[in-house]
């Protein structure tokens, strides 16, 4: 046989391999996280946090803190902005939100809770109820009762909430609001 069968097997059998690697990890993936949902909550309705796809800003204490952090997959029913997906405009909820997408306008969800996992992503606005972040937001968020930042939150630009707590972990840049001093402000002056 010449040199380029043989190319062209050793091809085959190389994407064959692949393709075998990608399903074993699929499988094992699937079975890691049936088993996670089992021995967390049999009442969990959706899939753990995937890996995260970047990481833009690194900080010590996040990467050694022993403290597990929360699950942000509770909001069981409600929207949901997955992982792979990008979307740019206005997003209007009468129903809690999870976002481990990236979110490129404003979410408006007054009356429901809104969590943005650590692979999320928000540039603009957010605005729900109780807002759980352990991704990145740039922009605004408003809380209308409490706004939580846990250990992997990343955020730039104003937050404004009644209540706010904040985990180890978390980087800040932002300008922090009261709403109702805000209010009192404004019929003082």
């Amino acid at each position: 046989m010449g040199i380029q069968v043989w190319f062209i097997v050793l091809g085959v059998g190389v994407m064959t391999l692949i393709v075998w690697d990608g399903k074993r990890r699929k499988l094992k993936q699937r079975s890691l996280s049936a088993a996670s949902i089992a021995h967390h909550a049999p009442a969990a309705a959706s899939a753990p946090i995937p890996d995260k796809p970047f990481e833009a800003i690194s900080h010590p204490a996040a990467e050694t803190s022993t403290v597990a952090p929360p699950d942000l997959g509770h909001i069981r029913g409600g929207s949901r902005i997955g992982s792979a997906t990008h979307v740019l405009g206005k997003v209007i909820a009468d129903e809690p939100v999870l976002i481990k997408g990236r979110l490129e306008g404003t979410l408006i969800a007054p009356n429901h809770p809104v969590s943005v996992t650590a692979t999320g992503h928000v540039t603009s606005y957010i605005e729900g109820n109780s807002v759980d972040i352990d991704g990145q937001i740039v922009g605004t968020l408003k809380a209308n009762t409490k706004a939580t930042l846990l250990a992997r939150a990343r955020i730039v630009g104003v937050v404004e909430a009644p209540r706010l707590e904040c985990m180890a972990g978390a980087w800040l840049q932002v300008d922090v609001a009261q709403k109702t001093s805000r209010q009192r402000i404004a019929m003082v002056s």
